[in-house]
């Protein structure tokens, strides 16, 4: 695996995710981050302002991936749920590594709130999404926002999320070569990204940390995902903790098929479940 391999890779998922569904309208805007300017692209359904939020932080192991080759993921969402999206591009590793990331996505969703009536949402049904490492980065988010105090975010949507570096669960094992992402792909990812920080820190492992305090969560996970078990654990905790957790297996699935609409006919079930929920929590 290469950093370079990485980020061509990614581009496969495009084959697989189908024809763009139309939206209202589609905005590209320029985040302020820590370091350097954050492009971000809103999907809006159709209806009327105020919309409910959802900020996407899309997934490719926090070393690729970014707001383009999300864009018919984040369409289908926007129309799934009635929500703006809002697809993030935070900082990538190696270059950048721990924490820059999560520094993006949080000043990202802090901006997004401060700016709710220039981006026509309601800055008080703001939630986070994301997919394997941006399931991380958005519960990890929600451990900084509750931490920082602020801004309020009202439901996190967490994709088969990474949730511990160490990659020492069951499924680590039993899926670990053959069914798409592998383990050793995953550690080496987890290693561009932490570098030499500590890997326990929980807000890199968010399995890690204190979980009280957190918003509602929608936990999916895939059947034959060696992220499968860290995934679930971390639903149950979030549950043990106090939070209103919904958590979803999808048998027969492997990592990733969020990204493959066109390929996998089961990712209708997966976005019709993610509307469900986002609706319960962040429309009237």
């Amino acid at each position: 695996m290469t950093v370079a391999g990485a980020r061509t890779g990614i581009l496969k998922y495009l084959e697989l995710q189908g024809e763009p569904e139309p939206v209202a309208h589609v905005r590209d805007v320029t985040i302020p981050g820590p370091a350097s300017a954050l492009p971000a692209r809103v999907h809006y359904p159709h209806g009327k302002p105020p919309y409910p939020c959802l900020v996407h932080f899309h997934g490719g192991g926090w070393v690729s991936g970014d707001p383009e080759i999300y864009d018919r993921p984040s369409r289908r969402l926007a129309n799934a749920t009635g929500c703006a999206v809002i697809t993030v591009g935070y900082r990538k590793a190696p270059e950048n590594r721990f924490p820059a990331a999560l520094d993006d996505c949080h000043a990202a969703v802090s901006w997004i709130a401060e700016n709710a009536t220039d981006l026509q949402i309601d800055s008080k049904r703001i939630g986070v999404s994301g997919d394997s490492a941006g399931g991380n980065l958005a519960t990890a988010t929600c451990l900084r926002v509750r931490d920082a105090g602020g801004p309020a975010i009202s439901l996190q949507i967490l994709i088969y999320p990474a949730t511990d570096a160490a990659c020492a669960t069951a499924s680590h094992q039993t899926y670990a070569q053959g069914y798409g992402l592998e383990s050793r792909t995953m550690r080496w990812n987890w290693a561009q990204y932490l570098g030499p920080h500590d890997p326990a820190d929980p807000y890199a492992s968010p399995l890690r940390a204190r979980l009280d305090g957190l918003p509602p969560a929608l936990v999916m996970t895939a059947e034959y995902d060696p992220l499968r078990d860290e995934g679930e654990l971390y639903a149950a905790r979030l549950a043990i903790a106090g939070t209103t957790v919904t958590h979803t297996r999808y048998d027969g699935m492997i990592h990733a098929f969020y990204l493959a609409g066109r390929a996998v006919q089961r990712t209708d079930t997966l976005y019709t479940r993610i509307g469900d929920v986002t609706r319960r929590h962040l429309l009237p």
